[in-house]
């Protein structure tokens, strides 16, 4: 029953229908598979399995994360959670999915066909088609999909197969106790609604800034409104940003939104259902994502078969005049992925070379200030917290260091699946 359902889905979207198909989300049978975008609650976790779905993980202990389920999501590689509610892609439609029953994840609202990047040239090559029909195989690596920009078709496993496992991570809030434990909610009960701080990573192409939904596909910007969060309607304008689009970050009323060609800054503090173009910061072509704090922008290149042949570098871009950046510094990197900023701080996966740890309050002396470098796993992307905890994922890994003390970096916990 379960096979048939995902296949009338993929049917459906094959043939470009408005229909809503309401089903439990709710996978029996989680799928196993390299970890893609991650996003924190205060509480819990959320991670996507590249073109299957998205893992929930209670980790009210950051020493002791619990797998609490996996929400089964054909094609799905981005999301973004608001309350009790995950905004998600299935495809190229954005499914809202109701998160208050512990036992039964509901979907509960669609748009359809709004991320065109989504379809695949060839249906046959496409891991969600070979993984609704049983034809797949498992895989390790780390080259996750991008929601925007090119593409990269991986088999991630196994329909028949029982798999189990889990990776993700983000918490926010004050840190009070590492012991503090908290058991994983009952299938009776149905959870209290979600508050405080979420956020995603780096690689995210899901933002939400006040009471909107922003997300990009490989060339466009979408503004929805959630106002009334269980019904998001699209709001204004799609906007066209350019072509390779990866990435968006939000920090205080400005967009960044990284693509292969340079960095783009848009303005959405007067009128948030039309952000307005600043300045655009241009680069050789390679994958970008970006970070912000302050004055300052830190966005990674790399090279690769999905990127060009540009460099592997982390630059520093001055946004004091966001009409106008301009990169104050560039420093050489092995092969870098997403990356985190807090207070000065600055987190780099550099891929196979793992997270690096410096001190960019010298923004002008970055490498010179390395206070750790952790080599034993291949690092894809990472979400610093005020609790002082930083969540990193790569590969088949999930791992969560406190960096209270900064000389003396401490590892948590690590999951792997």
């Amino acid at each position: 029953m379960k096979r048939i359902k995902n296949v009338i889905s993929l049917l459906l979207w094959f043939l470009g229908s408005n229909i809503l198909i309401q089903f439990d989300a709710q996978a029996k049978n989680p799928i196993s598979g390299n970890t893609g975008k991650i996003w924190y609650t205060d509480k819990y976790l959320y991670v996507n399995i590249v073109g299957n779905g998205v893992y929930e993980v209670d980790n009210s202990n950051p020493e002791k994360p619990v797998k609490v389920r996996f929400i089964d999501i054909p094609g799905n590689v981005d999301m973004a959670v608001m309350g009790n509610l995950m905004y998600a892609n299935r495809f190229q439609d954005l499914i809202v999915i109701d998160l208050r029953d512990p036992s039964h994840a509901k979907e509960i609202f669609v748009i359809p066909n709004v991320f065109s990047h989504r379809r695949p040239a060839n249906p046959i090559s496409d891991p969600t088609f070979l993984r609704i029909f049983g034809l797949g195989n498992n895989s390790s690596g780390n080259s996750p999909t991008l929601f925007g920009g090119l593409l990269q078709r991986t088999i991630l496993g196994n329909a028949s197969q029982g798999l189990d496992g889990t990776g993700i991570s983000g918490i926010n809030g004050a840190y009070n106790s590492l012991n503090a434990n908290m058991p994983a909610p009952t299938a009776t009960t149905n959870r209290p609604t979600q508050g405080g701080t979420s956020k995603g990573g780096s690689m995210a192409c899901f933002t939400i800034a006040g009471q909107y939904l922003y997300a990009i596909d490989s060339q466009d910007l979408h503004v929805f409104d959630l106002q009334n969060p269980q019904k998001p309607q699209a709001v204004g304008n799609k906007t066209r940003i350019g072509f390779d689009i990866e990435t968006i970050f939000a920090y205080r009323g400005f967009l960044y939104i990284g693509s292969q060609t340079g960095m783009y800054i848009y303005d959405v503090r007067q009128n948030p259902t039309q952000p307005r173009r600043r300045g655009v910061y241009v680069h050789t072509r390679s994958c970008d994502p970006v970070v912000v704090e302050g004055n300052y922008a830190f966005v990674t290149m790399r090279e690769g078969a999905e990127c060009g042949g540009g460099e592997n570098q982390l630059d520093v871009v001055d946004i004091s005049n966001p009409d106008h950046p301009r990169r104050l510094k560039s420093y050489p990197m092995t092969n870098p992925y997403g990356l985190g900023i807090d207070n000065g701080l600055l987190f780099v996966c550099d891929g196979r070379e793992g997270l690096k740890v410096f001190n960019a309050e010298n923004v002008r002396q970055i490498t010179n200030n390395m206070l750790a470098h952790f080599k034993d796993f291949n690092a894809y992307d990472v979400i610093p917290t005020p609790r002082k905890i930083l969540i990193a994922v790569g590969g088949n890994r999930l791992k969560q260091y406190y960096y209270g003390d900064i000389k003396n970096l401490k590892l948590l916990s690590e999951l792997t699946f």
